[in-house]
């Protein structure tokens, strides 16, 4: 008897309906179309004759590139010494 190497498993592949997409970028569908166009979108996948759809990876994967683009690196700052506090006097 031969034994096989465990098979990794598959990963599952989704696909984000249009409603869904726009909820997660905020985009209107215009909006949605028009960064389709400039290629700054994933672009859908025809899922049926009738449906597309996006593969919710390569939204992710958008949303994380716009994400560090936007905040880009984080400088430390220095930190500021505290200030002493005053002792009250008991009158």
């Amino acid at each position: 008897m031969t034994k096989t190497a465990p098979s990794e498993p598959t990963p599952i592949v989704r696909f984000m309906p249009k409603p869904e997409v726009l909820g997660v970028t905020g985009f209107s569908a215009t909006t949605l179309w028009r960064e389709i166009r400039a290629e700054r979108f994933p672009p859908p996948i025809q899922v049926s004759p009738n449906r597309v759809g996006w593969l919710e990876s390569q939204v992710r994967e958008w949303q994380k590139a716009r994400i560090e683009a936007a905040q880009g690196p984080i400088p430390d700052l220095p930190k500021r010494p505290t200030p002493a506090r005053r002792q009250h006097k008991a009158a």
